[in-house]
Order: C-alpha cells, then structure tokens, then sequence
C-alpha cells in the first residue's frame, strides 16, 4: 500500500495486526514506520523507535535523519556500514538492506546503492536497483534487473510499478504505452492515487499531449494540494503550454513547502551555474 500512497490505511492496518511470527511482527512494524516516513512525520518516527534495538530499527533511524536532514548525509552515511554488518544475521536481512540502499540512494551513491541491493533478494530491493539503475541511465542493465524480478513474481504490484517506469525510461512510443496501461491497471484495482496520476501524466507528456497531462495532474493535486512531484509536473508541462506565469507559481510551491527535495536541489544547483556564467561573460565585455 505503500507504494502508491495508501499510506493512512497501511499504517491503521499495521497497528491492528498480530501476526504471532516475531520476524513478521517486525516485518508490519517497519512497513508502518516507512508509511509515517513518506508521510514526512520524521520526529514521530525518531521518537518511538528511540529505545528499540536491532539493527531494522538502527537502518530506520538513518533513512529517517536522512529523509528529515538532507544536507547531514555524511554523518548518516558514516554509520550505514556498521548497521549492515550487524544486519547480516538479523531477523530481517532484506529489510536492512533495503532501509540501507534508500540512504545510499537519498545520498546519492548509487554504486553503494547497487552494492547492498545485490546483496539482497526480496523484490523491493530489485525494484529499487532498477530504479537506481535508470537515474543512472542505464536502461540496459535496468532491464536485466527487471527480468529478475518479472521471474519472482511478475503480477506483484511493485514490478508493475517497476515495470511501468522503466518503460518510461526507455521513452519510444510502444514503450510508454505500455507504461500507460500499467498505470492504468492499478489504477482500476486500486484507486488512482498521486503516483498513478503523475505516471500518466508522464506518458501522455512522452506522446506530446500536453493538455491531457495537465488534465491528470490537476486530478492529482485535488488528491494531494501539495503533492510535490504534481506540482514540479505541472510547472513542466505548464512551460510546454506557454503559461509561465503557472510554471512559476506551481514551482515557487514546491520549493517553499519541500526545500530540501532533490529536483529543487538540482534546479538551484543549475540556477547557480548559470548565474555564475552569466555574472563572468557580462565582466568580460
């Protein structure tokens, strides 16, 4: 439920369950925990697992700082190591080593990122090394990656979603059709969450239908106001229908409700650059 942002009613259903497996107990916990996370509530998160050991709860507590703190991400990463070492003969390995490789990933070390997922063979751990691999635009490998996983269970709901976004990736046209349908799929099992709308949204943007994208995205932030990819979506494809006044709008949203999020980094990252190239070429004239 996670994945695609039926957050609120993973976390109600976690805290109700007793599964009677220690290993499994722990399984509901984390995932409860993680819910709160891609919720943004960090300090609830810190605080209750504060006084709890093991080595899930330690790889937690770094996604958390590092979800919260973006820019302390050396401290954090100095510490992964050492939790991975003790999250070899855990309870949950694979739980370890994914909490891990999402630090790794938020750091932005994708080798190190790929490193613990090899390691690891749950699906999530799969479907975050593709993932990795297409920021790191390596589709080929990407798509070695997924056959792995189509192989464990292609019709899991997280090989779809990994199977929909490599497609993307791979950006022809039967490419990000097939995308489409995936999302729409879930979407018609599930409920068309944020996620489901911004991967539509995409696609009909890869096929030039602008409008029809903007249609979806505004679906999307009736769901979820702030929202930030709907908003960083639609200030794109707002620049594609010549609305710059929207473009604007939606963008100065996002970086003052979710500063620290990577595509604001990078676009003040590049602001800079030229900035300072701007500045040099007017001192040289």
């Amino acid at each position: 439920k996670q994945w695609y942002q039926r957050r609120v009613r993973g976390v109600k259903e976690a805290q109700k369950l007793q599964m009677g497996d220690q290993s499994l107990d722990l399984e509901c916990d984390i995932l409860m925990y993680r819910a709160y996370l891609a919720e943004g509530k960090y300090n609830l998160v810190l605080g209750e697992i504060e006084s709890r050991s093991g080595p899930e709860f330690l790889a937690l507590v770094l996604l958390a700082k590092i979800m919260q703190n973006p820019s302390n991400k050396e401290a954090v990463i100095s510490e992964v190591g050492n939790v991975l070492n003790e999250g070899a003969a855990s309870l949950c390995p694979d739980i370890v080593a994914l909490l891990c490789a999402n630090v790794y990933l938020l750091a932005g070390d994708y080798d190190s990122t790929l490193r613990v997922t090899n390691s690891a063979s749950s699906l999530e751990c799969h479907a975050l090394a593709v993932q990795t691999l297409i920021q790191m635009n390596r589709v080929d490998m990407a798509t070695k990656e997924m056959k792995k996983m189509q192989e464990i269970d292609e019709d899991a709901t997280v090989s779809q979603l990994a199977l929909a976004a490599l497609n993307i990736a791979m950006a022809d046209t039967k490419s990000v059709q097939t995308a489409y349908y995936v999302y729409q799929e879930l979407a018609d099992k599930f409920e068309p969450t944020p996620i489901l709308l911004n991967g539509q949204a995409v696609c009909f943007l890869l096929q030039g239908k602008a409008e029809q994208a903007e249609d979806v995205l505004q679906k999307s932030l009736d769901k979820d106001s702030g929202h930030p990819e709907t908003l960083i979506n639609l200030s794109i494809v707002s620049q594609f229908l010549g609305a710059k006044d929207s473009a604007k709008r939606y963008m100065s949203q996002v970086k003052d409700s979710h500063p620290d999020h990577p595509y604001v980094l990078r676009l003040q990252e590049k602001e800079k650059i030229f900035d300072e190239l701007s500045s040099a070429l007017l001192s040289n004239r």
